[in-house]
């Protein structure tokens, strides 16, 4: 580790680069919970109206779509996810980078 404070100041940096993209994920995900929310919602609709009236074309091209809907809402969720659990896991090593680096500009 370098005692070096430019070293640390790039670290710092980078530091909030991470913490930035792990905001910027995280309202991602909050849209795709968003976009999942309405699909379900919209499947209940449709399955309602399905159980009162009967099966139509176009109910069932309406149920596929926001089954597809929800489906990719999911997957983006996931992929979030996955993501944002890696964004930490670099953060988790800056931030004992940047603790070493600051411990060793003290001594």
């Amino acid at each position: 580790m370098s005692g070096d404070p430019q070293t640390l100041v790039e670290m710092l940096k980078q530091r909030l680069l991470v913490v930035q993209e792990i905001s910027s994920a995280q309202s991602r995900n909050l849209l795709n919970r968003q976009l999942g929310g309405g699909a379900e919602f919209e499947i209940q609709r449709i399955e309602r109206e399905m159980a009162a009236t009967g099966t139509s074309h176009a109910l069932t091209k309406a149920l596929e779509d926001a089954r597809g809907r929800l489906q990719n809402a999911n997957a983006g969720m996931a992929a979030c996810d996955a993501h944002c659990a890696a964004l930490e896991q670099r953060l988790e090593e800056l931030d004992r980078w940047i603790a070493a680096a600051g411990e060793s500009i003290r001594t």
